[in-house]
Order: structure tokens, then sequence, then C-alpha cells
């Protein structure tokens, strides 16, 4: 037991009531403080990319850098407001707006994310016609050998038994084989897999969060018909429909090279525009956090930090902007030390309250459940869906309805099949096998799936030589490498 468990101990129920108290107090105070360092850090940041996208970006894009200066200001002139004392109602008209904002963003999110995924399919294609062409140059002289798929299903699962205790390396081994290999599976069985697989995985869990996970399956594998998709943005819709017209099959390699050159560059506009809004919208989620606590005062200290920031953010002075952007992170790390060192505290009392049959919560529930949607605002990295922050239905899900909403899923792949040639057919269904964690019932089913991809029936052998190579270059440089995952 260490001394502050021992102190703690002692302390009568009342005693721990007004200790919990006064630590909520002070964490949502180091809580509030943080946000607006972030804030203030993040949109200086907003503010120097923008600059150079209005610089640099061509015409088309007018009316998107407009949006996002847009909303980049409006997230300012909230910050700005927040520092002034209100009425109760006009905070109530703040946080709703904000609120609205955030949602806003994450629609906009939701839209470029979608892009994102579609531009990687057309990438993924041209990647295949690719193959074709330096398999047959590369590899037409090499023999097919059923040694050669038996020695890499030997490897595989040697790296997976090495792999067996990292959880993560393990599915991220399988996941990545899974992607490299031709999709050869029929309808029929692919919907079985990936059915039975899916409802294994999602048996534990709620309901809200098996409807989270479904949608993102649907996402993953067909976002060109999701609600928004090409309604905001519509550019790089426009640009991917255009590359996604092309006939790849006539073209040659230096020809595919040069598309595969327009998709790169489509793809770094999409990730920077994405990466904008995600940013915009973690600042939309500290400026709600500051107005949940609005009644707890800052220190002098941030406010003066706070008027130097909105001078330099007008002034655009970029010497002043650098020096203030050091002070604000020295700041955000003292801080983020404070709320570790209080959290401990926090919890050892917390711990010894329940430990005791005669302490009542009762006085404290109220105040422990506003600070806990505080920090889930303030914790949100990923700016989530708001149904999935605070969901509605935390009950397990039922096996019923687990089978239908997985049904759902296996007639909404169906009918974006049904529109598609068959290469890209193949590619998607291999993309979503990839991301659903651990398909097949176990090793050795695995192993067959593997010796059927690469059965030179259904496969040209050159294919089959050239998927070998790309696999075992794979795990050699997994093994070589030092890098998590």
């Amino acid at each position: 037991m260490t001394n502050l468990e021992e102190h703690i101990s002692k302390m009568s129920n009342e005693e721990i009531r007004d200790n919990i108290m006064s630590l909520n107090t002070k964490q949502l105070k180091l809580i509030k403080e943080s946000s607006y360092l972030n804030a203030f850090s993040a949109i200086n940041t907003l503010k120097n990319t923008l600059k150079y996208k209005i610089k640099n970006d061509n015409m088309e894009l007018t009316s998107e850098i407009n949006l996002l200066d847009y909303y980049l200001n409006k997230t300012i002139g909230l910050l700005d407001n927040s520092i002034k004392y209100e009425s109760d109602n006009n905070i109530k008209l703040k946080l709703q707006e904000v609120m609205d904002i955030r949602q806003e963003l994450y629609e906009l999110s939701s839209i470029i994310d979608g892009y994102s995924i579609e531009i990687a399919y057309v990438g993924e294609l041209a990647d295949q016609h690719g193959i074709k062409i330096l398999s047959n140059k590369d590899y037409d002289n090499v023999p097919y050998s059923i040694k050669k798929v038996e020695d890499l299903i030997t490897m595989i699962n040697e790296v997976l038994s090495k792999f067996k205790d990292d959880y993560y390396k393990y599915i991220y081994v399988i996941s990545q084989i899974i992607s490299i290999l031709p999709m050869r599976l029929v309808k029929e069985n692919y919907f079985s897999i990936v059915k039975n697989t899916i409802m294994r995985n999602l048996k534990p869990y709620t309901k809200s969060q098996v409807e989270s996970q479904i949608n993102e399956y649907k996402k993953q594998f067909d976002s060109s018909i999701r609600d928004g998709y090409g309604t905001k943005f519509d550019y790089y819709f426009r640009e991917i429909q255009k590359l996604r017209n092309i006939n790849l099959s006539d073209k040659d390699i230096d020809g595919l090279d040069d598309i595969v050159k327009e998709i790169m560059r489509l793809t770094k506009e999409i990730n920077e525009i994405f990466d904008f809004i995600l940013r915009l919208g973690l600042i939309s989620n500290m400026i709600i956090v500051i107005n949940l606590t609005d009644r707890i005062a800052i220190s002098k200290e941030i406010e003066d930090i706070y008027y130097n920031w909105i001078k330099v953010i007008w002034d655009e002075d970029k010497e002043k902007a650098d020096e203030l952007t050091d002070q604000i992170e020295k700041k955000i790390k003292e801080i983020e030390e404070e709320i570790f060192v209080d959290l401990e505290e926090f919890n050892i009392l917390n711990s010894e309250a329940l430990n005791r049959e005669d302490f009542s919560y009762d006085d404290l529930n109220e105040e422990l459940l506003y600070t806990k949607k505080t920090l889930t605002y303030y914790n949100d990295a990923k700016l989530s869906d708001y149904n999935i922050l605070f969901p509605e239905d935390e009950s397990l899900i039922t096996q019923e309805y687990l089978e239908q909403i997985v049904d759902s899923l296996i007639q909404y792949i169906n009918r974006s099949l049904s529109k598609m040639k068959n290469i890209e057919r193949k590619v998607r269904m291999r993309k979503l096998l990839s991301h659903i964690e651990l398909p097949f019932n176990g090793i050795e089913e695995f192993n067959n799936y593997i010796k059927y991809s690469l059965d030179n029936r259904v496969l040209p052998k050159e294919e089959i030589n050239f998927t070998i190579s790309y696999i075992l270059y794979f795990l050699e440089d997994l093994l070589n490498s030092k890098q998590e995952i």
C-alpha cells in the first residue's frame, strides 16, 4: 500500500466524497484549459494549411476551399465568443450551434472518406491489370509447381506460429495475405464465410456497436451508393468517375503508370482535405467541452494566451504565431502531466469508495455522469458519430437481430455486385474479406483457401508465381522489420 492509499483509507466517507468532488472540478478545469490550448494550436495549423491551398490549388476547388474557410472562421468565431460571460440561454444556443457544426463536419468527413475508399478501388483495379502485364512478362518461362504453393503455405504457418502471442500481428498477416491472393470464391461460398465470421466476431457486442460495424463494412465495400456520396466536393466525384470509365484493359504498362500517377495525386488531395475536416471536427469537440464547462473559470495565464492568440490569428504574423505555438505546446504538456497525476489520486479515492458498503454515490452520480459526457467529447480523436459516442441502447445484441443485420449486409453487397464487372467484383470482395477479423474456421480452412486461390486450374501459372513471390517478399520484409503493426 502506497502512502497515498494509506492516507485515503483513513478518510471518512464525507472526506472521500469532498475530495472526489474537488478533484472532479479540478479535472474539468484542466480539461477546459487543455481544450482551449489544443483548439488554438490546431487553428494555427489549419489557417496556414488553408492559406497554402488558396494559393496553390486549381480553380476547380474554389467552392470546396470556400466551404473549408467558412467552417474554419465559424469555429474561430465560436471560440472567440466562448471567453465572454453569457446567460444560461445563450450558452445553450452556442452549445447547440457548435454541436450542429460538429454534425455537419462529421457528415462531410464521411463523404470525403467515401471518395478515399472509391479511389483506392480504382487504384486496385489498375494494379490488377498491371499484375497481368508484369506476370506475363516476368514469369512467362517459370513453370507452375505445386511444391512452391505448399512451401508458401508452410512459411505462412511458420510466421503465424511466430506471432501467435501477438494478436495484432497475427491478424495483420492473415489480412495482408488475403488482400494479395486472387479472389476465386463463388458468391455463395463467399457470403457463407462472411456471414459466419461476422456472426462469430460480433456476438459479444452491444446492439449499437454491431450496427456501427455493419455500417462500416457497407461503406468499405461500396461507398458510391451510400447517402451523401457525390453531394459535396463533387470535383472529386467527377474525377473518380472519369477514372472509373477508362478501359484499363486497353492500356500498356506506361499507360497504367500515367493513370496511377493521377490516382496518387487525387488520393493525396482527398487525404489532405479529410485531415483538414477531421481537425476541424476535433476543434468543435474542444469548443463543446469549453461550453459544457462554461461556469468553470480558466486561469489568468490561459486568458493571456487566448488574447495573444486571437491577435496573432487576425494579424497573420508568422513569427509571433510560431512563438505562441511553442508556448501553447509547452503548457499543454504541463496540463496533461497534472491531469495524469490527479487521475491517479481520483482512481484511488474511487476504489476506496467502492470498497465501502456504507458509501453512497447518490450525491456524486449527476456530477460524475456530466464529467463522463464532457470527457467523451474530449477523448474523441476520430470525430465519431454521435450515436456511437452516446448510444441509446447498450444492451448486448440478440442472436436474432444479429442474423437480421448481417443478412442486410449480405443483401447490400449482393445489390452492389450486380452492377459491377467481374474484375471489380473480385477486387471488392477480396478487400472486404481482408477487413474482416480472422475469417475462416481455423488455420486448416485458411490453408485450403490459399491452395484454392493458387490452383493452376483456375489461375494462369504466371499470376500464381507472381503472387507467390509477392507474398514471400511481404513475409520476409515483415520478419526483418522492427516496426510495430
